[in-house]
């Protein structure tokens, strides 16, 4: 059978208390007897001293000498005079024990002491009888060595041995009532310490079911309150840590997830360019030359293909400089207002084919810290987005200005548009709108993603907003640089 805390305590402490009660009672019980049982023998030899100075007065005032004629001739005379004067009684026996004065009748006192006092000895007992405690002693009556008689003394002590009972009945009360009392207190104790204890053991419960929120309910400003304290802070504290661990976890998923689908597109994408080179090589390899035209053909798409093919190598070897933290950028102050003007200009070539215009709002000396290569890469790659899916004899505008600290380059084209539910996955790496209409094939849909890398790098934002038949906004901000 378990036996709780609290039990164990109490019962400890009570048992304690009982055995330390118990051992002071016997104590003070025996003490007291031992009090009595010395006053007695003091009284005793008191008395024994003072009869043989009044027995040796009364026979010389009587002028006469002690005899056993004379102790039995006087034994009543005797025994009332020395009892008015002891104010106990006092009784005169013959050699053999019978008595000459006819006192202490009682036939139930005990006669241990008359018979030791038959063979020379002084001796007293203690009789207890009907509620009354009497104490009777007994000594030989002698003359030069030669015993007379026996004078037998009484006393009555019920009063003292009631006052004895009284103290020993009071003491065993207190003990009582400091045992109650103790066992109370103990109990309150015992209960005070063991509650916080059994409140901590079920709040490890809820922390071991998955409730850190706990509410321990201990308040007390000890060592306990202390600890269900500490018990509550480190509970939060593992609650804290578990929330890391589960966002780490999840973000390991996702991480593994998109790793996946990079390979899978990877895999898709280097796949259909090389199954067309292989096929038009291996027709080629049986037919040889004899077909012209289907040579002419087979060539075409084998070039056409292999240049689609290192293309999408590049950007994603692009994609994977561009997201490492081992890639070098060699940063300096570049001005952007130039950088952004030059290359609207070259673009404009391309643009011309289309009829498309590129229109620049730029302010002046802008300048910003960054590679400039990277930062130009990342204009081609947004303005050939938008000469490919904007509309026939439409116009791009390329706006740059600065506001405070921040400079915003925005690019607005006038196209079809992009579903807002698409926005967002339009920087994944391989992610392309499906059945999107353009001028030109054989993107792999990586454009995006490296722009995204190169304005991270340079601790700027890409936001991307879109209206469907209107067009699509591509808004891109740098802190600015002082020009000096």
């Amino acid at each position: 059978m378990n036996y709780s805390l609290h039990h164990k305590m109490l019962l400890s402490l009570s048992m304690v208390t009982f055995i330390g009660l118990t051992s002071l009672l016997f104590a003070a019980n025996k003490i007291t007897e031992q009090n009595t049982s010395q006053m007695i023998k003091k009284d005793m030899i008191e008395v024994k001293n003072t009869l043989d100075i009044y027995l040796k007065q009364y026979f010389l005032i009587k002028d006469t000498d002690i005899s056993k004629t004379s102790l039995e001739s006087e034994a009543m005379n005797i025994s009332n005079v020395l009892s008015s004067q002891i104010g106990s009684d006092i009784s005169i026996y013959d050699a053999s024990g019978n008595n000459l004065s006819s006192r202490l009748r009682a036939t139930n006192l005990s006669n241990e002491d008359l018979t030791k006092a038959i063979h020379g000895k002084t001796a007293y007992s203690v009789n207890f009888s009907k509620n009354k405690v009497i104490v009777t002693l007994s000594f030989p009556i002698e003359t030069n060595q030669q015993v007379l008689g026996i004078m037998r003394y009484s006393k009555n002590y019920t009063e003292q041995y009631q006052y004895d009972r009284k103290f020993q009945n009071t003491i065993t009360i207190f003990a009582i009532l400091i045992f109650i009392i103790i066992f109370i207190t103990s109990m309150v104790l015992s209960r005070k310490i063991t509650n916080p204890i059994s409140k901590l053991t079920k709040s490890t419960e809820q922390i071991s079911a998955g409730n850190f929120d706990l509410d321990i309910g201990v308040y007390s400003r000890d060592e306990i309150g202390e600890l269900a304290g500490r018990f509550k802070k480190m509970a939060l504290r593992i609650k804290e840590q578990i929330e890391i661990i589960e966002l780490d976890r999840d973000a390991l998923r996702e991480s593994q997830a998109q790793n996946k689908v990079f390979f899978d597109n990877v895999t898709h994408e280097l796949k259909t360019p090389l199954t067309t080179i292989l096929g038009y090589a291996q027709v080629l390899q049986e037919n040889g030359f004899s077909d012209k035209e289907f040579f002419d053909k087979g060539t075409s798409y084998i070039i056409k293909e292999s240049n689609r093919l290192t293309q999408m190598v590049m950007e994603i070897i692009e994609l994977s400089k561009g997201t490492s933290n081992d890639f070098t950028y060699y940063f300096q102050k570049v001005d952007l207002s130039l950088l952004v003007s030059e290359t609207s200009d070259e673009m404009r070539l391309k643009s011309k084919k289309y009829h498309i215009r590129i229109d620049c709002d730029i302010q002046d000396h802008l300048y910003v810290v960054g590679d400039r290569d990277k930062l130009k890469e990342v204009l081609i790659n947004i303005l050939d987005n938008s000469i490919k899916y904007g509309n026939v004899n439409s116009t791009i505008r390329v706006i740059v200005f600065q506001e405070g600290n921040t400079i915003t380059l925005k690019v607005i084209d006038q196209g079809e548009g992009i579903p807002v539910e698409q926005i967002d996955h339009l920087f994944q790496p391989f992610y392309r709108i499906a059945a999107k209409p353009g001028r030109e094939k054989g993107s792999a849909g990586l454009g995006l993603s490296i722009v995204k890398s190169i304005v991270e790098k340079h601790n700027g934002t890409i936001q991307l907003k879109s209206k469907i038949h209107t067009g699509t906004e591509v808004e891109i901000q740098f802190k600015g640089e002082n020009h000096e």
